[in-house]
């Protein structure tokens, strides 16, 4: 495997982001040890400005010729009809050189080992990996480094970190998603727009209201502002060294949409921060490894306030910017006086023409450039620390109301410096030796660390008439490299005396001499496009036959076929999934008339849930009963709680009638997988499958079912369905968040430092949009919130259509329905789908009349999800 950590560690990479071609040169000019972005297609991050390959390929070239990575981004879920332009969008950044791939879907990262296993793959954070197991299986597939999931802790990180030989990305600076990545779907299920897509709408950073069963708003009077679901941003600065302790490789910086100033800044910033660390490890003082004006520097260019996140315990209510969720700069004094149209201001940070500052008013803030300061009649070009000056400013404001500075102009163009067109400063230092004698031809060569090039002369050197070549003029004219990354550091001149060399030749070998330093370090071993197409079709052979295979075996296995309404109902009934989270929600399903129970899940605090003698109680309910029954795992386990059900199901295997497991992340399959191989599994939608290659990844490793992305609309669906054993989310709500923080805990559960008082169980919650939409919060045992949509996934009436296509199976999400809810629902369901398994069509006037039933029993009312509206 290549590019593996080193065990000691002894350097580390700083990962900067760049959304344009000047972000780019702002990070390498900043000292960035590799860059990532997006290409224009395939992203998450499809608003950012992102490069063309005409950009992509001079990118590196600037890039590798600075010794900088270029990290190309292709961190989406990608659908079949889009493999096509993905096969040549691979192999193109192939060509240019790109260093690595970061991924999220794993039908990608498959297709890309079998085809071109020559380019580094590294997992995005998108594929929610926080565990050991997790990493297991990206290994297993070949990638060769992981971005951790942000809400792993510092024992996390060295336990997953000793037990794999990746290396590690984590993020340090720039903003948080309150969700897991990969996990967030709010924003695709209210608004159509994608984070698996790279289109979400940050609808985190919206306001919300916290609300009860009787609909009264909680935090009326707490004054803590109402964005509850926008946390503050990340910054790891002073925290580099313990990063390096935890096995740390790559140190990632967000802020793909950010402006260059920003990267820039940033960049900058950790650099230093990052270089102190690795000489103090070395033995070299080189003294703080983050000053005060760099940490103002930091809070200046953008902050929602700061936050360590979950890195050495969990944060609640400090994790949050409840107040805003944007920039907010650094306080810069209050207001003394108002006088017309002047503002005066007792100053607690500078001040200076063309900064932005914001006045926050008790009618809200408003925002203006300051064109001129004074001190008194006098005119100022600054204002400092303990100053009271005076600004132009039309607006209303009373004594004692807040400036901040939202925009220091002074930074903004220092940033701005240092990557200026044709004002490069990432260089590296040559060595050169000139020599020869009048009559032959000069030699000039350069070394550039370990690669050296030599060049000769067209001309032979000749006896000087005026002025002979000197140490001096040789090294003035060798060392004119202009944008080029070197600078001359030494000459070595061994010439004959009294010679001289036109100057023209001198600066020919000089040009010579760098382009062949440049060329070597773009040498590489290519795949030909032919080979790679070669290997294309194989690897598209191998997938048909893989499908082939599983219809093959799937056949082998038939259950009836549909021929009676009888024998149909016995078929709908197997193929039908009713997932419940509690004993009462088995017999419910079982008495009408499921045959094929996932039980478990997560255990919600406000209800009793399943404990080891209710899961085998309902084992062997569905066994009396000739059910299939699936144990299903929580959505999110992180290492601590992996271990403790690693030991559950080491007790599970030697029950005599044990169910099969449904896994939820890739975590939980390499876990089921190493306690027992032959164990059978099934795969959970959250782990995003959207696509055959990702089908049968899963089905290579053994699984006997997977259920589908609730994000594919139904021509998508389709092709999926040709495989056997895929099943289709049909009915339920729709989880559309998972997160560590708990807004309900955060702000009801009492004062910090003390234990939670558990409101989350007293009655149920809801957070209320702007529209006065209301979306359940559940929050289960281990403190995590599950957000949930408004309404109800309902594709009654498409059964017809779902069975047309092949789909094997339906699945019916009730794990916070009551008992009769569940009973009815699984009724009406079994009737529509025996209909549709026999190749009846269901009628408008019975669809209607079915929801009208099922409306009475959940009134919040239905969507038809992504069935109709993809995020394509």
């Amino acid at each position: 495997m290549s590019h593996i950590k080193d065990a000691e560690l002894s350097s580390m990479e700083l990962l900067a982001p760049a959304g344009s071609y000047e972000s780019f040169k702002a990070a390498v000019e900043n000292g960035a040890d590799a860059v990532y972005l997006g290409g224009k297609s395939f992203n998450a991050r499809a608003s950012a400005a992102n490069f063309g390959l005409d950009e992509l390929r001079q990118v590196v070239q600037y890039a590798h010729e600075r010794e900088t990575k270029v990290y190309v981004t292709v961190n989406i879920l990608i659908a079949d009809q889009e493999f096509p332009e993905l096969y040549d969008y691979i192999y193109s950044l192939y060509e240019i050189g790109v260093d690595a791939l970061i991924l999220q879907d794993i039908g990608v990262g498959s297709m890309i080992r079998s085809v071109l296993p020559e380019m580094e793959r590294h997992a995005s954070t998108q594929m929610t990996i926080n565990t050991t197991w997790g990493v297991r299986h990206v290994e297993r597939l070949g990638f060769q480094r992981v971005v951790l999931a942000r809400e792993v802790s510092v024992e996390q990180m060295k336990t997953i970190s000793a037990k794999t030989a990746l290396e590690i990305e984590v993020f340090v600076h720039g903003a948080l998603c309150i969700c897991y990545s990969g996990q967030c779907l709010m924003s695709s299920y209210i608004g159509g727009r994608s984070g698996n897509r790279g289109r979400c709408a940050q609808p985190c950073r919206l306001t919300y209201q916290l609300m009860n069963e009787e609909r009264k708003d909680l935090l009326a009077e707490a004054n803590l502002g109402n964005h509850l679901l926008s946390p503050r941003d990340l910054n790891f600065v002073e925290e580099i060294h313990t990063l390096k302790e935890c096995g740390v490789y790559s140190l990632k910086v967000e802020g793909r949409m950010k402006r260059p100033e920003y990267v820039a800044t940033v960049t900058r910033i950790y650099r230093r921060a990052l270089d102190h660390v690795l000489s103090q490890e070395n033995g070299v003082n080189a003294g703080s490894a983050v000053t005060g004006e760099e940490k103002t520097e930091l809070l200046q260019i953008f902050n929602r306030d700061f936050s360590r996140a979950y890195f050495h315990s969990h944060p609640g209510a400090e994790l949050m910017s409840y107040a805003r969720p944007n920039n907010r700069g650094i306080r810069l004094g209050r207001i003394v006086q108002n006088r017309g149209n002047q503002l005066e201001i007792k100053l607690e940070a500078y001040l200076r023409p063309g900064d932005g500052i914001e006045v926050w008013t008790s009618r809200g803030r408003e925002g203006i450039t300051v064109q001129k300061v004074w001190q008194g009649k006098r005119e100022s070009e600054e204002g400092k620390p303990g100053d009271i000056v005076q600004i132009e400013f039309a607006g209303k404001s009373h004594p004692g109301d807040r400036v901040f500075k939202t925009h220091d102009e002074q930074l903004m163009e220092k940033a701005r410096q240092s990557f200026q067109e044709g004002k490069e400063r990432r260089k590296r230092p040559l060595k050169m030796r000139l020599s020869g004698s009048i009559g032959e031809l000069m030699a000039l060569e350069a070394w550039d660390q370990d690669k050296h090039v030599r060049v000769d002369s067209a001309t032979p050197a000749q006896q000087a008439m005026k002025r002979p070549l000197t140490q001096e003029y040789a090294f003035q004219q060798l060392n004119r490299l202009g944008t080029t990354p070197f600078w001359l550091e030494e000459l070595d001149l061994e010439v004959e005396e009294g010679l001289m060399l036109p100057v023209s030749e001198l600066n020919e070998m000089r040009r010579l001499v760098v382009e062949g330093l440049l060329h070597k370090s773009f040498q590489q071993e290519k795949v030909t496009r032919g080979e790679y197409k070669q290997r294309l079709k194989e690897w598209q052979n191998r997938l048909k036959l893989e499908q082939e295979e599983q219809v093959q075996q799937a056949q082998q296995h038939k259950e009836p076929l549909p021929g009676s309404h009888s024998k149909a109902a016995s078929l709908a009934a197997r193929r039908l999934t009713v997932a419940v989270s509690d004993l009462e929600g088995v017999k419910a399903a079982l008495k009408a008339g499921a045959r094929r129970i996932a039980l478990g899940g997560e255990r919600w605090r406000s209800r009793k849930g399943m404990s080891w003698e209710d899961i085998r109680a309902g084992v062997r309910l569905c066994k009396e009963q000739g059910a299939n029954c699936l144990l299903r795992l929580p959505r999110i386990l992180n290492e601590e709680q992996s271990a403790w059900w690693y030991e559950a199901l080491l007790k599970v295997k030697a029950w005599e009638d044990r169910p099969w497991i449904m896994v939820a992340n890739l975590g939980e399959l390499e876990m089921v997988k190493d306690i027992d191989p032959d164990w059978p599994f099934e795969v959970d939608y959250p782990v995003n499958i959207f696509n055959e290659a990702a089908v049968a990844h899963l089905f290579r490793l053994g699984a006997q079912g997977v259920t589908l992305s609730t994000e594919l609309e139904h021509s998508q669906i389709e092709p999926l369905a040709r495989w056997p054993k895929t099943e289709v989310f049909a009915f339920g709500e729709l989880e559309m968040m998972v997160s560590e923080y708990c807004p309900v805990g955060a702000t009801l559960g009492g004062k910090k430092g003390t234990k939670c008082t558990a409101p989350c169980v007293k009655e149920p919650h809801y957070l209320r949009d702007r529209l006065n939409y209301d979306f359940p919060i559940e929050t289960d045992l281990d403190c995590r919130m599950h957000l949930y949509n408004v309404k109800r996934l309902n594709l009654y009436k498409e059964l017809g259509s779902i069975a047309k296509m092949g789909v094997q199976r339906i699945r019916l999400q009730l794990d916070r329905a009551n008992p009769v809810q569940i009973r009815d629902t699984v009724r009406v369901f079994l009737e529509g789908w025996e209909r549709a398994l026999a190749g009846e069509r269901i009628s408008e006037e019975q669809a209607e009349k079915v929801n009208g039933y099922l409306a009475e029993r959940f009134p919040e009312g239905f969507t038809k999800g992504h069935y109709f509206r993809g995020v394509l």
